[in-house]
């Protein structure tokens, strides 16, 4: 296993939000990352209101939507 690959194991999950169709991550540890709505289409397809409204898993490693079913993985933000 590579450094870089053992490095983005380790982050964890500060802050999830939204802006001008993309998702944003803040790790703990202060970098931010963001995805492409396209790259999520339960999440793209969402309300604003239904976005809003996820949960950081126990791990902080994870974010769960419950109203669109929708789980997303740190490593998500990692895939270009």
């Amino acid at each position: 296993m590579n450094i870089t690959k053992i490095e983005k194991t380790m982050k964890t999950i500060e802050k999830i939000w939204f802006l001008e169709n993309r998702i944003y991550m803040q790790t703990q540890q202060g970098d931010i990352f963001s995805r492409p709505l396209e790259a999520f289409p339960l999440l793209k397809n969402a309300t604003d209101a239904e976005r809003k409204n996820f949960k950081i898993g126990k791990f902080k490693d994870d974010i769960r939507w419950e109203d669109i079913d929708e789980d997303i993985h740190i490593n998500s933000f990692f895939r270009i």
